[in-house]
């Protein structure tokens, strides 16, 4: 089972490289969010269900359960995501993101 990371805004998959320079796991994917790194989907408006999607369309083809980690705006947009499709998540887990009650 792989390891995603999702960064925050206005980050890319670079704010992980130093913790992925301690991990020991070879099965870690640091995706860049759609307008930050990666080029934007056409018609893509940048909602946060947008984003939602697009991870969830991500994970879908990744074909079983990951290990989803995000920091900041990518854990409030994993923290959706385990929500809403909790088949594509075996374990979460976030940092920094402002999580309201």
């Amino acid at each position: 089972m792989p390891a995603v990371l999702i960064h925050g805004v206005p980050d890319t998959h670079h704010v992980w490289d130093g913790v992925r320079e301690h991990l020991t796991r070879s099965d870690v994917e640091a995706w860049d969010l759609p307008g930050f790194g990666s080029p934007r989907p056409e018609n893509f408006h940048c909602t946060k269900e947008e984003y939602v999607s697009w991870l969830i369309e991500r994970l879908e083809g990744i074909g079983e359960p990951v290990d989803l980690v995000g920091h900041d705006w990518g854990c409030l947009l994993t923290a959706r995501v385990a929500s809403v499709r909790p088949d594509l998540i075996r374990t979460w887990a976030g940092s920094n993101g402002p999580i309201s009650a």
